[in-house]
């Protein structure tokens, strides 16, 4: 189904059972999940879906070399955020959350490497306790994280935060340096971006 439409018919489902009522957020925000030094000259906000066949190729393919050539040299810093776009992906972004921020990585990277296998079953969320029940969540664990009221509207209203403030409409949307790129970006795409940004650092310093 079309993002947009899912979408829709995520949000619609949401506000009629009132998680999306962002007066009802009263707790503190997720925290920020990021890698890379605070002190990069480079700000790339990550927001996408674990439901997203693109957003899964770019954290498995693409990261990995960015975080070689960009980020463990200290050019780039990346914030991931969530923007569920639909119940199940909504659901795994639960679960990634599970064993809270420092184990949050570590699972989103276990749900997309197993992404085409949760997501092609005839039950996904059966498929997902299966697949992170062998991997150091217990059944209670799952059944209490996808059952977290919190958690949900957390989730939630960072999406409705990343709509209203970046006007995301598909993922993986990246944010490089407040510039707004709406498509999945290849390694080239992330060099040619990248490039001119840190040249041009390069001259101010020394200037």
């Amino acid at each position: 189904m079309h993002f947009i439409i899912r979408t829709v018919i995520f949000l619609s489902l949401m506000i009629t059972i009132g998680q999306a009522d962002k007066e009802k957020v009263t707790s503190k925000p997720l925290p920020e999940i990021s890698i890379g030094k605070s002190t990069a000259p480079v700000l790339i906000i990550d927001y996408s879906s674990l439901t997203c066949h693109h957003c899964a190729h770019f954290y498995l393919d693409v990261l990995p070399e960015i975080q070689k050539k960009y980020i463990d040299p200290g050019y780039v810093r990346i914030v991931f955020r969530d923007f569920p776009g639909d119940k199940v992906s909504l659901q795994a972004h639960q679960l990634a959350w599970c064993k809270g921020e420092i184990k949050y990585l570590d699972f989103v990277k276990l749900l997309y490497s197993s992404q085409e296998k949760w997501l092609s079953a005839s039950d996904p969320i059966a498929a997902l306790k299966s697949i992170v029940t062998q991997h150091g969540i217990s059944a209670e664990q799952f059944e209490t994280a996808i059952k977290n009221q919190e958690l949900l509207d957390k989730i939630i209203e960072a999406r409705l935060e990343g709509q209203k403030k970046y006007k995301i409409d598909a993922t993986p949307t990246l944010i490089v340096n407040a510039k707004i790129h709406k498509k999945a970006l290849s390694m080239q795409e992330i060099d040619d971006i990248l490039k001119p940004i840190l040249e041009k650092e390069k001259e101010t310093k020394k200037d």
